[in-house]
């Protein structure tokens, strides 16, 4: 029989692991059995019904160092070559499918936990599942933030969310492009963050993220799982991943809307409730200042000025607490608004080339968006509300904030105009007693007062008036 030695050396046994272990070496197979599987497949695919020829192994281990010359880095590593996976034997598909099924089967009751309108609880069970899904260690998930262009990492209540500008890491990368990320060691994707792993002392090995895409195709967030328990995430992972990124876009969309509807319904619910504290027996004082403290929180604004319209000295006036504070109607946002009646909705008010900025420097309040709406009685011009800095995250006042504006100004004009103050302002503007008459803001008064800082507007005249 032959010898082993002489077996070795007929079939260049020397040079086929030499070859097989430069392979290596170069690409740094994160699972080396598996390439150096899939590398021998292609020789055999190759080779085709050709017999074997010892000879061919030095060609491999010749065109192997060839190869890394034009290919490798500094680090000795050869990067751009791509080496296809080879064909699954019949036992390894059949332990895939039976990996699919086991997947569909914890999928099915996934859907029954995730379908809920809470939008944390809904949050925490895709969280929960995709970990129990997918077997790993701790899952992600991030929704998109129009507004800033950012990812916002979905935390409990209370907690402080944590950010991620799209294009940068991994989540960032994802949502940027929307491509699937399946990445089987971390620290060698240059796209990976590893601050967070520094901070904690985690370590962060595989990790497979994926976007989530609603109905239109639109990414609206992120879904992320790191660390595979039972090594890294293959194909099917993919696959599973997927169908709960889709779940996933319907449970945040089904919670999104019921959120909206919700603080719809408290909005209107605290306008009727400003209403009917208004048909009430109230003196102007309170019933201008209900006004400016509860208005905000039915369209999410900062802050809110009322004026009334003093149409003898074409002025306007407006009362915050035992300061009064008089405006030409000639001048500023509120003025232009009290002269044509047409409600102005101003994204930034520093674009606007009637907002006076002084204002602003002088008490170093930030305005931004503007909402201000005429006050009418029976077609007349009675007043202005001006409402100052939607606080809700979108930034700007939408459509719906003008509709629940003007139908709740449809019921406040007239009470406002049948007022002492309003029939004082138009007949008797001359004759001021002290508390609902209006007068001049003394320059002093301005600074020191933090509820007239949020004013948008100044007119020229800084020695005796200023608006908001």
């Amino acid at each position: 029989p032959e010898k082993a030695t002489e077996y070795l050396s007929r079939v260049n046994w020397k040079s086929l692991v030499e070859w097989m272990t430069a392979e290596a070496i170069l690409n740094r197979p994160p699972d080396p059995v598996q390439f150096c599987r899939d590398i021998l497949a292609a020789k055999l695919s190759e080779r085709g019904a050709t017999e074997f020829r010892p000879e061919q192994v030095t060609d491999w281990l010749r065109n192997c160092y060839t190869e890394a010359t034009a290919l490798v880095d500094e680090h000795g590593v050869i990067h751009g070559k791509a080496v296809e996976k080879s064909p699954q034997s019949v036992q390894e598909q059949l332990i895939d499918m039976r990996r699919k099924a086991n997947a569909m089967q914890k999928l099915l009751d996934a859907s029954r936990t995730i379908a809920t309108l809470d939008p944390l609880e809904a949050t925490d069970n895709i969280v929960t599942e995709t970990c129990r899904i997918l077997n790993c260690d701790r899952a992600t998930i991030f929704t998109l933030d129009d507004v800033s262009h950012e990812l916002v990492l979905c935390a409990a209540e209370g907690a402080r969310n944590i950010r991620v500008p799209i294009g940068q890491g991994i989540a960032g990368s994802v949502a940027a492009t929307g491509e699937t990320i399946n990445i089987v060691d971390a620290y060698s994707d240059s796209r990976f963050n590893s601050s967070a792993d520094q901070a904690t002392g985690y370590h962060t090995t595989t990790i497979l993220c994926m976007a989530i895409t609603n109905v239109e195709g639109k990414i609206v967030g992120v879904l992320q799982a790191i660390n595979k328990k039972d090594g890294q995430f293959g194909i099917v992972d993919e696959e599973v991943m997927s169908m709960l990124a889709t779940q996933a876009a319907i449970a945040l969309q089904n919670a999104t809307l019921f959120k909206h509807a919700e603080k719809q319904s408290e909005k209107f619910r605290s306008l009727l409730d400003m209403i009917r504290a208004m048909q009430g027996e109230m003196g102007v004082n309170s019933l201008i200042f209900t006004i400016t403290q509860r208005t905000p929180k039915i369209i999410d604004a900062d802050r809110c000025t009322l004026y009334l319209v003093d149409n003898v000295q074409r002025a306007l006036y407006a009362m915050q607490g035992e300061v009064n504070i008089r405006i030409s109607m000639e001048q500023g946002i509120a003025g232009s608004v009290a002269s044509s009646g047409v409600l102005v909705n101003i994204p930034d008010a520093y674009d606007n080339p009637a907002f006076n900025q002084s204002v602003d420097k002088k008490s170093g309040y930030r305005t931004r968006a503007i909402l201000c709406l005429p006050i009418k009685c029976e077609d007349v011009v009675i007043g202005v509300i001006q409402l100052i800095n939607k606080m809700d995250g979108t930034g700007v006042f939408n459509v719906e904030d003008e509709d629940m504006m003007q139908v709740f100004l449809a019921i406040a004009g007239p009470i406002l105009a049948s007022s002492h103050l309003y029939q004082q302002l138009q007949g008797k503007g001359k004759n001021k007693t002290d508390n609902e008459m209006p007068g001049t803001l003394p320059k002093q008064s301005y600074k020191g007062n933090p509820a007239l800082s949020g004013m948008a507007e100044g007119d020229g005249d800084e020695d005796d008036e200023e608006e908001a």
